[in-house]
């Protein structure tokens, strides 16, 4: 039988909501692969509940990957996610540039702001640390907002532009001028839909892959997006065909959560839908 490969993910542990880790590890536990986590912080709640306790990891991370290298671990690609701080994108650079050395899979989910602004839990200075990580990645995928963080471009005007999906590909361009190998810009409300940008490579067209889009905005969905992702990619799909697979996976979820009585933060209620990556999609 052949080794499980494995996933080092990079994110939070929240206890209640579904997203970051919570997310992950079912995911691509689900699709065949090993998951190990590095947590950047443990939450009672994710931060869209009120007066969730949070304890910060970072003190604890370079020793965390330390004794990981002294094991001699290796891994078939390195997923991050949410962090807390600038410092922790320091501590995670080495450990994606040694990824980048062994020919691993470099997954960075920028994930530090929605619908226009910088989540409350973090700092302006994680925007240029976060660009460095993106720099480093095989994949980036951030959402709107982030694209427009991580370019210095003003996301009301972009979303105004009637030449939105043009500027989108320009800036997504610039993510792959920086050294990133492909960018998937997720989250491009246009009508009914929700579109996402594909670039695979600095010569590549742009390919536009689009989802019907619900009413009702759950928690989390970027993780379980970038999580999916991951895993199809890992099982060597072309970057176009993981992110179709992965779009109508999230619409599909996230369709049957709309008609459950399920809170918004709670995230998408995913877990029925596992069988689907199990049996290949």
């Amino acid at each position: 039988m052949q080794e499980i490969e494995r996933v080092a993910a990079v994110n939070d542990l929240s206890g209640f909501g579904r997203c970051s880790l919570t997310v992950t590890i079912p995911i691509l536990s689900a699709m065949g692969y090993q998951v190990c986590p590095v947590p950047t912080a443990v939450l009672s709640s994710h931060t869209g509940y009120p007066d969730p306790l949070i304890r910060d990891f970072s003190g604890d991370m370079a020793a965390y990957l330390a004794h990981w290298e002294q094991l001699g671990l290796t891994f078939a690609c390195g997923y991050t996610g949410f962090l807390g701080d600038g410092h922790q994108a320091e501590i995670l650079e080495p450990f994606l540039q040694r990824l980048k050395e062994q020919g691993a899979l470099r997954l960075v989910d920028p994930a530090m702001a929605d619908h226009g602004k910088l989540y409350s839990s973090c700092a302006p200075e994680l925007i240029p640390a976060m660009g460095r990580l993106v720099a480093l990645a095989s994949v980036a995928t951030p959402n709107l907002t982030e694209l427009c963080l991580l370019t210095g471009e003003d996301y009301a005007a972009v979303v105004a532009d009637a030449r939105c999906r043009s500027r989108v590909e320009a800036m997504a361009r610039r993510l792959l001028a920086g050294g990133c190998g492909a960018v998937v810009v997720t989250g491009v409300e246009a009508g009914d839909n929700i579109d996402n940008c594909v670039l695979s490579g600095v010569d590549a067209d742009p390919v536009w892959v689009s989802g019907h889009r619900v009413e009702q905005n759950f928690a989390g969905t970027g993780d379980v997006f970038a999580s999916v992702l991951c895993g199809w990619l890992l099982r060597g799909l072309p970057l176009d065909a993981a992110v179709r697979r992965t779009t109508d996976f999230v619409c599909k979820a996230t369709a049957a959560t709309a008609t459950m009585d399920v809170n918004g933060q709670d995230g998408i209620a995913f877990e029925p839908f596992l069988c689907d990556l199990v049996k290949g999609g």
